[in-house]
C-alpha cells in the first residue's frame, strides 16, 4: 500500500493511495479470501502468470461469487484463475503520471456495472497496482475543495480589491472637490493678479516708449555735434601731421648744418695746428739765425694768444652745436611720439565712427509702435492663459492661438529687423 501526498492541480495517480496485491494463477480461493479478511482496505487482487498481467478481481465480485456454499467450496479449494476465467471482468489500465481528473473521466465513462470497479494503475512493464475508485474521487473532491478555497480566496482578494478602489474613488473624488475650490481660488487670484500686472505692463511700455522718445533725440543730437567734432579733430589731426612732418624736415635739416659745422670747426683746428706749427718752426728759425728781427717775438706772442682765443672759439663753438643737436635729437623724438599718437587717435576716431554708424542704424529702425504692439499680444495672451485654469480630466486645452500669436509676434519683428536699411558704409 502506497501512503497519499497531498492533492495538488498537477498531481498524478501516483499521488493517490494504492494497493500492491498481487497473486499467482495458481493460488488457491481460500488464500485470497484470508488476504481479503486480514485487510479490510483492499479494493481487489491482481492476478499474475509470473511477470505477465491476467486480470485483476475486485472485493465485490469476488464476495458476489461466494454468496452460496457450493460456489464457496468450489472456488476456495481451486486456484484463483478458475473465478478469473468465470468472471472475465475487463479490467481499467491506466498510466501512473495520468492525471486524477482524466482517470475520474476513464472511470465514470464505463458501463454502469463496472462504475465502481477498481482501477489497475500501471508504472513500466512489470508493476501493477490498484486504486479503489471510492479513494480516486476522494481524491477529486480534495482536488474541488482545493479550487473553491483558492475561489474563495480570490474572490475575498475581489472583494478587497473592490473596497480599496471605492475608498479611492472616495478619496478621488474628496480630492477633485478640494482641487476644484482651489482652483477656482487660484483662478480668480491670477485674475486679480493678470489685471494688475497688465496695468503695470501697460506704464511700464508707456515710461519706455517716453525714454525711447528721449533717446532718440538724444542720440540725434550726439550724433550730430559728433560728427561736427570728428571733422574738427581730423582736421586738426591732419595738421599736426603735417607740423610733425614740417618738425622732422626741419629737424634733419638743422642736423645736417651742425654735421658742416662740426666739419668747419675741425678743419679750423686742423687749421689752428698749422698755423702753430709755423710759428713754431719761425721761432726756430729766428733762434738760429744770428741776428733776431726786431719785434719778431712780439708778434709770435701775439700769434699764439689769437692761436689761444682762435681755439677758445672753436671749443665755445663745438659746445654749443653738441648742445644744439641734442634738443634737436629731443625735439625729432617728440615729433615721433605725436605721429605715433595722431595715428592711435586716427584709429580710435575709425573705431568710433563704426559706433557710431551703429548708432544711427539703430536709431533708423526704431519702431515707437513695437511696444504698443507687445502690450496687445499680452492682452490677446492672457484670456488663454486663464484657460489653464478651467482645465479638468478629460477636457484639453486649445493651445494653437496662443501659440500662433507669440510666433506672428516674432515674424513681425524679425520681418521688421531684414527689411531695414543696411548701415551706411
Amino acid at each position: 500500500m502506497s501512503s497519499p501526498s497531498s492533492i495538488t492541480f498537477d498531481s498524478t495517480l501516483a499521488s493517490v493511495l494504492s494497493h500492491d496485491f498481487r497473486v499467482s494463477s495458481t493460488t488457491l480461493g481460500k488464500v485470497v479470501a484470508q488476504n481479503f479478511a486480514q485487510n479490510p482496505n483492499l479494493p481487489g487482487v491482481i492476478v499474475m502468470d509470473e511477470t505477465r498481467f491476467l486480470g485483476m478481481i475486485s472485493r465485490a465480485k469476488f464476495r458476489e461469487q461466494m454468496n452460496t456454499p457450493q460456489r464457496e467450496n468450489l472456488y476456495f479449494n481451486s486456484p484463483i484463475r478458475v473465478l478469473l476465467d468465470y468472471l472475465r471482468t475487463p479490467p481499467l489500465l491506466l498510466d501512473q503520471n495520468s492525471k486524477i481528473a482524466d482517470a475520474v473521466n476513464s472511470a465514470l465513462n464505463r458501463s454502469k456495472e463496472l462504475i465502481y470497479e477498481p482501477i489497475v494503475i500501471v508504472s513500466g512493464h512489470t508493476i501493477f497496482r490498484i486504486i479503489d475508485v471510492q479513494v480516486l474521487l476522494l481524491a477529486q473532491n480534495q482536488l474541488l475543495n482545493h479550487a473553491q478555497n483558492i475561489i474563495r480566496q480570490q474572490q475575498s482578494q475581489i472583494r478587497q480589491s473592490f473596497d480599496i478602489i471605492k475608498n479611492e474613488k472616495n478619496k478621488v473624488k474628496k480630492c477633485s472637490k478640494y482641487y476644484q475650490n482651489k482652483q477656482e481660488i487660484i483662478k480668480k487670484n491670477y485674475e486679480d493678479f493678470l489685471k494688475v500686472k497688465q496695468q503695470e505692463i501697460f506704464e511700464t511700455a508707456k515710461k519706455i516708449t517716453e525714454i525711447n522718445e528721449d533717446f532718440l533725440q538724444i542720440s540725434q543730437l550726439v550724433i550730430k555735434e559728433t560728427n561736427k567734432s570728428f571733422n574738427e579733430i581730423v582736421v586738426n589731426t591732419n595738421s599736426i601731421n603735417s607740423n610733425t612732418d614740417y618738425i622732422q624736415e626741419i629737424s634733419t635739416s638743422i642736423a645736417h648744418d651742425l654735421d658742416s659745422m662740426h666739419s668747419a670747426c675741425n678743419l679750423s683746428s686742423k687749421i689752428l695746428q698749422q698755423i702753430r706749427h709755423l710759428a713754431v718752426k719761425g721761432s726756430i728759425v729766428a733762434y738760429q739765425s744770428q741776428s733776431t728781427p726786431q719785434g719778431f717775438n712780439q708778434i709770435n706772442t701775439e700769434i699764439n694768444q689769437m692761436l689761444n682765443q682762435i681755439l677758445n672759439i672753436n671749443q665755445q663753438i663745438n659746445k654749443m652745436a653738441n648742445h644744439f643737436k641734442f634738443h634737436v635729437h629731443k625735439l625729432q623724438d617728440i615729433a615721433q611720439n605725436q605721429s605715433g599718437i595722431s595715428r592711435s587717435v586716427s584709429l580710435q576716431l575709425e573705431r568710433v565712427e563704426m559706433v557710431m554708424k551703429e548708432l544711427k542704424h539703430l536709431i533708423g529702425n526704431y519702431n515707437p509702435n513695437l511696444i504698443v504692439l507687445i502690450v496687445e499680444q499680452a492682452k490677446d495672451i492672457s484670456p488663454e492663459l486663464t484657460q489653464f485654469f478651467d482645465y479638468t480630466p478629460g477636457k484639453e486645452i486649445n493651445s494653437d492661438s496662443n501659440s500662433q500669436s507669440l510666433i506672428k509676434l516674432i515674424e513681425q519683428t524679425l520681418k521688421h529687423r531684414n527689411d531695414s536699411p543696411p548701415p551706411e558704409s
